[in-house]
């Protein structure tokens, strides 16, 4: 999940040489696929001043992201390293974190250091939505579900939130291929229908997808 709010507040005071400390790379990039569970990310820094610096406190956005460091005192020209691990815990999808490093010599302009990773969701739903016009006929039309790479993922069920329209699961190929015929039983009029597809994938948090119909 992101967390703009708190990153934008801390963007306010961001800057990467405040309290002499100098990063590498304070912004680092990652794609990931949920096997993985976890991104390590390390931020290298040195003290670029002429005095000896001391990191106070490192924060991180989020209680999935850890931050640590093996000291916290850095003599002039001395290098370290902040160790962050993102734990994923069944999040797909493009995630931003932000850790937060403050020392004594400014406490009141801390370094912002952000960690953007991309999870892959190999589960593909393709359309995500069917339709038919008003009075047309109500013939069948398929949802297709396929799973990238070497992913296996069990497709358990699906539900439609509608009696109307109808929602029927088949496995063309196991773990790899699915298909969802749909068929509404009554065109005459607008209606529409939500389909919960319920899966085992990632193993740590299964996830629901969706896919929709309409009569419009």
């Amino acid at each position: 999940m992101r967390t703009p709010v708190f990153i934008l507040f801390f963007s306010l005071f961001a800057c990467s040489t405040y309290g002499q400390l100098v990063f590498d790379q304070p912004e680092q990039s990652f794609k990931a696929r949920p096997e993985q569970e976890m991104i390590v990310a390390k931020y290298r820094f040195t003290n670029a001043g002429k005095e000896l610096v001391k990191i106070e406190n490192v924060q991180t956005s989020c209680g999935c992201t850890t931050a640590g460091l093996k000291k916290t005192e850095y003599a002039p020209g001395e290098s370290g390293e902040i160790e962050a691990k993102f734990s994923f815990g069944g999040r797909i999808g493009k995630q931003e974190k932000a850790i937060r490093v403050t020392t004594a010599q400014a406490r009141e302009q801390p370094t912002i250091l952000r960690l953007l990773v991309d999870i892959e969701d190999p589960i593909q739903i393709q359309p995500e939505l069917v339709f038919w016009r008003v009075g047309e006929r109500p013939n069948t039309k398929k949802i297709q579900i396929t799973v990238a790479g070497n992913s296996s993922v069990k497709i358990l069920s699906v539900a439609s939130d509608n009696p109307s329209i109808k929602a029927q699961l088949s496995e063309v190929k196991p773990g790899k291929e699915y298909e969802i015929e749909i068929t509404p039983t009554d065109v005459s009029q607008p209606a529409g229908a939500t389909f919960l597809i319920r899966t085992d994938y990632p193993t740590q948090n299964p996830r629901t997808r969706y896919a929709y119909a309409r009569v419009k």
